[in-house]
């Protein structure tokens, strides 16, 4: 989730490898839960009091063809007569652009989706390399969040919080950045090789999942879709709501 600066405008961006036909509702409870959190309680019953803005984008990166309901009324019952819009969302499918076409676009989701569809920690260092010297200021939050996604289950997190603080540096420490990545994700390899590259995908996975159920929790989604997604099971899920 990101702020728009210095309003209370929020993008939400739900990145999915697989179709999930329940979109629509779960939008609807994140954009709640959102708008909930930043509400102002002292001036909300105010008439000039605007509500929070939540700007929904589904970020697609699976290889079926996106095909679940977008707006919530499709998946609703009708009544003759009565239209109501509420739990929609953007859909941006990642199958629908190449990656020369990601590299032309100047926005930043372009070049988030391009990190998405690299397929080697190699090819997204190679995309880093292009990207990082077209980065905007006003962008450099969001890409250090890529980063902390695309490689804090690869390199830990100690190591990708100083690949972070280095982007505040500028092109040049940033381009170090990528240096710093190729390196540490070398050493993993080497590392995977000692110790079993199977078992160490595993535990790595584990982990990550582990960090993603906890995220998941937090937006109150359900144990079962929490399951789903993670693999985990509903006793270690419930363990880590407890913990």
């Amino acid at each position: 989730m990101y702020k728009y600066k210095n309003k209370n405008i929020f993008f939400l961006i739900e990145h999915q490898t697989k179709i999930d036909y329940s979109m629509p509702y779960r939008i609807l409870e994140y954009e709640t839960e959102i708008m909930k959190s930043a509400i102002d309680i002292r001036k909300v019953k105010n008439k000039e009091y605007k509500l929070p803005l939540v700007i929904p984008i589904v970020l697609y990166t699976g290889k079926k063809k996106w095909d679940a309901k977008r707006y919530l009324e499709e998946s609703q019952e009708t009544l003759d007569g009565v239209k109501i819009k509420a739990g929609n969302y953007n859909l941006v499918d990642i199958n629908d652009f190449t990656k020369e076409e990601l590299l032309q676009e100047e926005t930043l989701i372009s070049k988030m989706m391009l990190l998405e569809k690299s397929e080697s920690t190699e090819e997204t260092i190679e995309m880093l390399e292009k990207i990082i010297p077209g980065i905007k200021k006003d962008d450099e939050e969001l890409l250090k969040r890529i980063i902390s996604i695309l490689f804090g289950e690869k390199i830990g997190e100690e190591k990708t919080k100083e690949l972070i603080e280095k982007i505040d540096g500028g092109d040049g420490k940033m381009l170090a950045v990528v240096d710093m990545i190729r390196n540490e994700n070398q050493m993993y390899i080497n590392m995977g090789r000692k110790e079993g590259r199977k078992e160490g995908r595993k535990e790595e996975r584990k982990i990550r999942n582990i960090e993603i159920a906890q995220k998941l929790l937090k937006l109150k989604m359900p144990i079962t879709q929490i399951s789903e997604v993670t693999e985990l099971t509903e006793k270690e899920i419930k363990a880590l709501k407890q913990s």
